[in-house]
């Protein structure tokens, strides 16, 4: 009975490959969910700390409703499908530190003739 048959090896064998292929699968699944974790994070701490007039296309609650949304994206369970939503119509779009205020060009003086 120490002699196992070749069968039982071959199914040894696949039975091993699909577990490292299980946690594979998991590892790449977690570092995935950590990311966009993160990703929301960095929304919720860039939302709060931004100046209204700093959102694109702002309004008067512009900077609430976005916390609403990231916020409850978290009970829904949707946290970081919020947060790169957030990333690429906010803070791509217009980084921290650009307002929307329309400052006039100024006067181009014309080249002086020596």
């Amino acid at each position: 009975m120490l002699i196992a048959k070749a069968g039982d090896a071959a199914v040894a064998t696949a039975f091993g490959g699909l577990v490292w292929f299980m946690i594979c699968f998991w590892v790449v699944f977690a570092l995935i969910a950590l990311a966009l974790f993160a990703f929301w994070v960095i929304a919720i701490v860039d939302c709060a700390q931004r100046k209204n007039e700093e959102f694109p296309n702002a309004t008067e609650s512009s900077k609430t409703t976005w916390l609403i949304i990231l916020l409850v994206s978290w009970v829904v369970g949707l946290n970081g499908v919020a947060g790169l939503v957030y990333y690429f119509m906010v803070i791509r779009k217009k980084p921290r530190g650009q307002s929307n205020q329309v400052v006039p060009p100024q006067e181009q003086q014309p080249p002086q003739n020596q």
